[in-house]
């Protein structure tokens, strides 16, 4: 996983504006599609945005199974096994 591309997902989020984060947030919700051709995909930038998401909201985003899946295993590569269980 890319340290770069998850600090570049967390910052993208934790100071989108309000059309930046809607983007974020229906991403989550489809992803592997893409809500927007223009944007990425990529696995390490959307966990650092849902890690960003996370730290403000304190839970999950909506997210769907593949992202969901993703997550829970990027949280136990990164030391954070319980993580996205805690947020559900």
């Amino acid at each position: 996983m890319s340290s770069e591309n998850q600090r570049d997902g967390w910052h993208h989020y934790a100071t989108g504006d309000k059309e930046t984060r809607a983007w974020f947030e229906r991403q989550w919700a489809i992803w592997p599609q893409r809500a927007d051709q223009r944007y990425t995909t990529n696995t390490s930038f959307h966990y650092g945005a849902v890690q960003a998401f996370r730290a403000e909201h304190g839970r999950d985003p909506v997210m769907s199974t593949g992202l969901r899946s993703w997550v829970a295993y990027l949280d136990r590569d990164d030391g954070q096994e319980t993580q996205s269980q805690n947020f559900n």
